[in-house]
């Protein structure tokens, strides 16, 4: 029987700021970390990073238990769009994405073994580990639409790391997660965590072929830092916060949005939009990355 666990929190989260310049950026240890060891250099890059005063802060700080992530499915929950990829490999890809599929590999979309990875999992008899750490030259990989597309030998197979993810994620897994509101432009709080990065680096914490991202998670952008929210922003007595208490998305509010359709666009964020150059299909929440509040909404208004 699963023992469930609530999760901890350790600075409340106080509400959305309407400030229009604000940012409210998730950033969590992934259960590959070290855990404690990585929050100290995370946390010192934050409060040494050269910023004028009242321009960053930590205004939520949490520990969030294992058992509470898989009753409330939560990492499922954040990852289902690739989580759907990685069970239906080619059925789900767009008109789009196959003509960026057969521009990069060279081979027509319908003479291509193209799979999920968890069917992979199964024709290549291998364990979820084995697949993610499985090495391939760099030109044989693609992302499209924020999907990864891994050839191995003559198989395609589609966001080959999610069966190893959900499975990092245990009983005895817990996840650090913070909400650091900057009044910075985006530029300024990557360079906070690239200094983090750094730090772990110098420390022995990161190899150096690996990536910060294997580690780390940071909101990129505004519709992301709603995606976050719904996973990992709660109340003391165990409940998500409520949605229009996140910063961007009480600001789409205010701006006239639908409750509905901002969340089945987070769920299923690529679409069509109206641009410069003609209709263009983008993921939403990797086309409004590094955007202002401002600028997002103008860009979600943009979908047709």
């Amino acid at each position: 029987m699963l023992i469930v666990k609530k999760p901890t929190i350790i600075i409340p989260y106080p509400g959305p700021s309407l400030a229009p310049d604000v940012q409210d950026i998730f950033i969590y240890l992934r259960p590959e970390s070290n855990g404690v060891q990585v929050e100290g250099p995370l946390l010192k890059s934050i409060r040494d990073y050269p910023a004028p005063k009242g321009s960053l802060k930590i205004i939520y700080m949490a520990n969030i238990p294992g058992s509470f992530l898989i009753k409330h499915r939560i990492i499922e929950e954040h990852y289902s769009l690739k989580v759907r990829f990685a069970m239906l490999g080619r059925d789900l890809f767009t008109p789009t994405m196959r003509r960026s599929f057969e521009d990069y590999f060279q081979i027509p979309f319908s003479e291509a073994e193209i799979i999920g990875a968890f069917k992979a999992l199964k024709k290549l008899k291998l364990t979820s580990e084995e697949l993610f750490h499985l090495w391939i030259p760099e030109k044989d990989l693609l992302t499209i639409h924020g999907q990864t597309v891994k050839k191995v030998k003559d198989i395609f197979i589609v966001n080959y790391d999610i069966p190893a993810l959900i499975h990092k994620n245990n009983n005895r897994t817990n996840i650090f997660v913070i909400i650091l509101r900057s009044f910075l432009p985006y530029i300024e709080n990557h360079k906070i965590i690239d200094l983090t990065g750094k730090s772990l680096g110098e420390q022995g914490l990161l190899a150096d072929h690996m990536p910060l991202s294997y580690i780390l998670h940071y909101s990129k952008g505004p519709f992301e830092q709603i995606l976050d929210g719904l996973g990992y922003a709660y109340t003391r007595e165990e409940k998500h916060a409520a949605l229009p208490s996140l910063s961007f998305f009480a600001y789409l509010l205010e701006r006239g949005c639908d409750r509905e359709d901002i969340l089945d666009a987070i769920h299923n964020p690529i679409m069509n939009f109206s641009t410069e150059s003609g209709i263009a299909e983008k993921n939403l929440l990797l086309f409004t990355a590094e955007k202002s509040f401002e600028e997002a909404y103008q860009l979600f208004e943009s979908r047709v």
